[in-house]
């Protein structure tokens, strides 16, 4: 679509707002235990407000009104039961349409509040290394780590350690 008057520019313009106020309304309620489908309803709503329809439903049939994805995934994922946890990053995604305009944004939430990052233990860095296997890095953070007994996965084997044993599979 081209732009080709201010007339046409002002349209683009009054969905663009609309989408704002939709995208910072769903952002204001991000919270662990929210799901994405109830964020995705109060972007509707506030689209429904302003006589404005979600692009995606009516130009590829999109089953959502809103894209909502959660940290790594990649793509458009249609809104749903899926709860949010703290820590999560929440990309909202929203197209609309006014009087035959379309305008498109996104932004990014993280769900309150962070969670802290667990300290490095340095001495066991170095096992970490490009070209070691798997037991051979847990054997070596085994090795290096000492107090209470601990337990770790990784790729599905349960690793244990304590002060006096080595990891076993």
């Amino acid at each position: 679509m081209s732009i080709t008057s201010p007339g046409q520019f002002e349209k683009v313009r009054a969905c663009g707002k609309i989408v704002g106020q939709a995208l910072r309304a769903m952002a204001a309620p991000v919270r662990a235990g929210i799901t994405t489908a109830e964020l995705s309803e109060i972007g509707s709503r506030v689209l429904a407000e302003h006589g404005a329809r979600s692009s995606p439903p009516l130009v590829y049939g999109f089953p959502g009104d809103v894209c909502i994805s959660i940290n790594d995934e990649v793509g458009h994922r249609i809104p749903g039961e899926r709860v949010l946890q703290r820590g999560d990053l929440v990309k909202l995604d929203l197209t609309a349409e006014l009087d035959g305009y379309h305008t498109d944004s996104a932004m990014s939430v993280e769900v309150p509040p962070r969670q802290q990052a667990k300290p490095v233990n340095w001495r066991v860095v170095p096992n970490a290394r490009s070209g070691r296997r798997s037991a051979q890095r847990g054997r070596g953070i085994a090795r290096k780590t000492s107090g209470a007994p601990s337990s770790a996965k990784c790729g599905g084997a349960d690793f244990t350690s304590s002060k006096n044993s080595a990891a076993t599979a």
